[in-house]
């Protein structure tokens, strides 16, 4: 939320006497910009379906993948303990399926979970998210009240039918009186090699507002609780533009707060202490306009 508050300095300059002068000696503008997010709300249900490709080239992420499911799993039992998981392959033919997993499931299950999905040929996970949620198995997983994220995991791009707004709009109908997240682990344009890239995963968390994580990447398994709006706890928040510092106010559930600081490199604001589930956190500042 944003809005414009233009300033106009008029001085009045009075020269002995009874005469009366007007000096305009400034006319600045600067505008009062607002940014605003809400902390995760804690959620009753949440269903999470892990879509892996086990094509021969991932052979060697499938514990990565497990690893960070199961630090995934301890961040969000901050927020609800009704949860499952589900695993499956991206051979929309013949879908591997490991699952589902609970709060009563041992870490050691959940951790091997991706490791033993049989290996697949295709790399088609759009088609095996929409085959798997119609057949028995998928109807058996999910809840029709559940929250749901979906994690789609590949080194190579998506190589369905489908088409990324055709599988977006699906979404959005499916999980239309829910509130759901998807959050794409792909070859990026940062990692080292170029082929491969998952251009559909990246265009379909683009429509979510976010990017894809870059599975080339060191320790990636550890960004998957920041991953998604469902189950962040947010701490900071980067500004939208370059504030006037001594201008800036910052606000939880409409009070202003003092437990704060400004990193001028990264232009974020920073939270001593993380406000608690639902609070709308705001930041006010001005910014100079030429």
């Amino acid at each position: 939320m944003k809005r414009t508050l233009k300033i106009f300095l008029l001085f009045w300059v009075f020269l002995g006497g009874c005469t009366t002068e007007y000096q305009t000696i400034d006319r600045s503008e600067t505008a009062v910009i607002v940014d605003s997010v809400f902390q995760a709300e804690k959620i009753g249900e949440l269903d999470v379906l892990v879509v892996v490709d086990r094509s021969g080239s991932m052979n060697d992420d499938a514990d990565e993948v497990g690893s960070g499911i199961e630090l995934f799993r301890l961040d969000i039992e901050g927020l609800t303990t009704d949860y499952r998981f589900a695993f499956i392959t991206t051979d929309s033919g013949t879908i591997g399926y490991a699952g589902y997993y609970d709060s009563s499931s041992s870490s050691i299950e959940l951790a091997m979970a991706a490791s033993i999905l049989p290996p697949a040929a295709d790399e088609a996970g759009f088609e095996s998210t929409y085959v798997f949620l119609n057949n028995d198995d998928g109807i058996d997983f999910r809840r029709p009240d559940a929250d749901f994220l979906l994690f789609l995991i590949s080194d190579e791009d998506e190589q369905s039918s489908i088409s990324t707004s055709i599988f977006y709009d699906w979404l959005q109908e499916e999980f239309a009186l829910v509130k759901h997240d998807v959050v794409a682990i792909t070859t990026t344009d940062e990692c080292a090699y170029t082929y491969g890239i998952g251009y559909k995963y990246i265009e379909l968390v683009n429509l979510y507002g976010k990017d894809a994580i870059p599975i080339c990447g060191e320790n990636w398994e550890y960004w998957l609780s920041e991953s998604s709006f469902l189950t962040q706890m947010i701490s900071s928040i980067s500004l939208s533009q370059t504030p006037i510092v001594e201008s800036i106010t910052v606000y939880v559930n409409h009070e202003s707060i003092y437990g704060w600081s400004y990193s001028e490199d990264a232009n974020m604001v920073t939270l001593d202490s993380v406000p608690d589930y639902g609070s709308l956190i705001e930041v006010g500042y001005k910014v100079a306009i030429e």
